[in-house]
């Protein structure tokens, strides 16, 4: 029978010593699992990039066929978008069979193989993600694999204050996987420097000490060719992220009435981007949802202080409704259709300036001027145009257009002369005068609260659906899985050193390193050391508890101060509970 060598340990860091210990070779049933998916925004990189898209959008009446797309988060290459774990649940068996996740693994630590399923003649599933049409979501998939993996220890590996007898740790990896991602077998878990997709096993010792009930693997992987995740044929990052529902809830606006005393009409669809209220002091917010439907409220406005007078939506009940579209979108409509650039000025043949601001130019305006100007007439214009449309006879209709238009060119005065970017103090006064010609209208008597109800044909709280967005991402993600043993493999105690015996080192004479191997019939303490021939200790190579089994260490002729020592000869001496042997070896120089 081929021998097979158990794992150790070292604890000594000064001494460049190593100790092989328990092998995992064995079948392990998966009993809990978590990962957490990191997902960042990434450049266009792939062939398949071409349906990118970095806007979250909702839309009316519909994703197919919006009239109005109102932006609910913009993404840029490097942004954080989403973190997200699986439920805790899932950390144990009864999580597990409720989700329908089974999976077995045959591990090979000596031939470096995985095997999955680990019983032939039954099928095996795991958790992923896939996308499909812009839409991202959770699958469990039929698992089916036959993986290379790898196993790396470090001088700190064994740990007996871990669990009732100990443990070992390993770092681990999978290489040429059809279902999991590729990652590296680090020399220090807690370290692992330099690399981006690394593993760990850790492995709980039974009660004998001679194989794992328990493992632990965990491993951090990154999308792209070293983990074999995230790409293309070509080796292009092609992963996206499929947005097609947001967080909202249902609880916002009963809890705000509640709590303030305020009398917002409740809807019957979540508020998109709610996020929820601790309505039963557990610390945690009630009402959260995934929705791909929802109104949107906001009673706070950009400066995000509760009803201080700046929320765009205060005059239709703080939803976004049909007569907060018509105004504002006139307006909106306005602006933009007077502020395009039609007239070619330097004669490039390429238009550059707009008509309006043209016009006032050649009447002997500066060009600041007669942008303020024009930003004024169009204000003016479209406030009319509103006023007429929510049934205002033509004189007010113009008293509200003169008083919105010179409000648009004040505001916007204000903001160049105090240095904001032309195309920001833009925007600032668009959505500032906005607000002011919503108010205009109310004092002009015009009822614009059309929130106690769903949009009928004429009016009311619109209800925006969430269209598919395709953000292109790269993924980390972070396993953490737990298996029981239910068949030992190498490690069993039927193998397992029958007396305690301490064997020639090896090569002898050596020169710098040798290697020392002895077997232990029991879980016990153990200390390896190292004297000259005067009886000094020179060295402790291992002190601790070890378990059955064949142990190897190798020596590099280095003193307790890290120091080389002289040639000479050296005795070696193994003590396991009230057992002790020795033996010598020379070192040549």
């Amino acid at each position: 029978m081929k021998k097979r060598m158990l794992i150790g340990i070292v604890l000594l860091l000064a001494l460049s010593v190593t100790v092989q210990a328990q092998t995992y070779t064995g079948t392990y049933q998966m009993v809990g699992i978590k990962v957490g998916y990191h997902n960042i925004a990434r450049t266009v990189e792939s062939a398949g990039d071409s349906v990118a898209n970095y806007f979250v959008e909702a839309k009316w009446p519909n994703a197919a066929t919006p009239v109005y797309s109102h932006t609910l988060a913009g993404y840029a290459p490097g942004d954080t978008m989403f973190i997200v774990e699986t439920p805790d649940f899932l950390l144990t068996p009864a999580g597990l069979a409720y989700v329908g996740i089974d999976l077995s693994v045959a591990l090979n630590m000596e031939d470096g193989q995985m095997l999955i399923p680990a019983v032939d003649g039954t099928s095996n599933t795991f958790p992923t993600t896939t996308t499909e049409n812009c839409s991202s979501y959770a699958v469990i998939s039929p698992v089916n694999d036959n993986a290379n993996i790898s196993s790396t220890y470090t001088s700190n590996s064994y740990n007996s204050s871990e669990g009732d007898n100990g443990t070992f740790t390993w770092g681990f990896g999978i290489a040429q996987s059809v279902v999991f991602d590729w990652f590296d077998a680090p020399n220090d878990w807690e370290n692992p420097s330099g690399l981006e997709n690394f593993g760990r096993l850790k492995g709980f010792f039974n009660a004998s000490g001679s194989g794992f009930d328990v493992l632990e693997v965990n491993w951090h992987a990154v999308d792209g060719p070293d983990s074999d995740s995230g790409i293309d044929d070509a080796g292009d990052r092609d992963r996206f992220l499929g947005i097609s529902v947001v967080p909202g809830d249902t609880v916002t606006v009963a809890a705000l009435n509640a709590a303030l005393g305020t009398s917002f009409n409740v809807g019957t669809y979540p508020i998109l981007g709610g996020e929820g209220v601790d309505l039963d002091n557990d610390g945690e917010p009630d009402g959260v949802v995934n929705t791909d439907w929802g109104y949107l409220f906001d009673p706070k406005g950009a400066d995000g202080v509760m009803m201080n007078g700046d929320e765009p939506l205060q005059f239709t009940g703080y939803y976004f409704t049909s007569n907060f579209l018509t105004a504002a979108g006139a307006l909106s409509q306005a602006y933009t259709a007077g502020m395009t650039p039609t007239v070619d000025t330097d004669n490039d043949g390429v238009p550059d300036t707009p008509a309006l601001v043209y016009y006032f130019v050649t009447q002997g305006l500066d060009a600041t001027s007669a942008l303020i100007m024009a930003a004024d007439s169009l204000a003016d214009l479209a406030a009319q145009t509103i006023a007429t449309a929510f049934g205002l006879d033509a004189g007010t209709a113009a008293a509200i257009g003169a008083s919105v238009g010179a409000y648009a060119g004040t505001t916007l005065t204000a903001l160049l002369t105090s240095g904001v970017p032309l195309e920001e103090a833009m925007a600032q006064t668009g959505a500032a005068t906005a607000v002011y010609a919503l108010g205009a209208l109310a004092q002009a008597g015009v009822a614009l609260n059309d929130s106690d109800h769903d949009y009928d044909g004429t009016n009311g709280r619109l209800v925006f659906q969430i269209g598919n967005s395709c953000i292109p991402n790269t993924q980390t993600r972070d396993v953490f899985a737990i298996f029981d043993n239910f068949t030992v493999g190498i490690g069993s105690e039927d193998i397992l050193p029958t007396e305690f015996a301490v064997y020639e080192n090896y090569p002898n004479p050596f020169n710098p390193t040798t290697e020392i191997s002895f077997d232990l019939t029991e879980f016990s303490p153990a200390e390896v050391t190292v004297w000259n021939i005067l009886g000094q200790k020179v060295a402790t190579l291992y002190s601790g508890k070890l378990p059955a089994g064949r142990h190897t260490i190798s020596f590099d002729a280095r003193a307790e101060n890290g120091n080389m020592l002289p040639s000479g000869i050296y005795i070696y001496r193994v003590e396991a509970g009230n057992k002790v042997a020795t033996k010598k070896m020379m070192l040549l120089k």
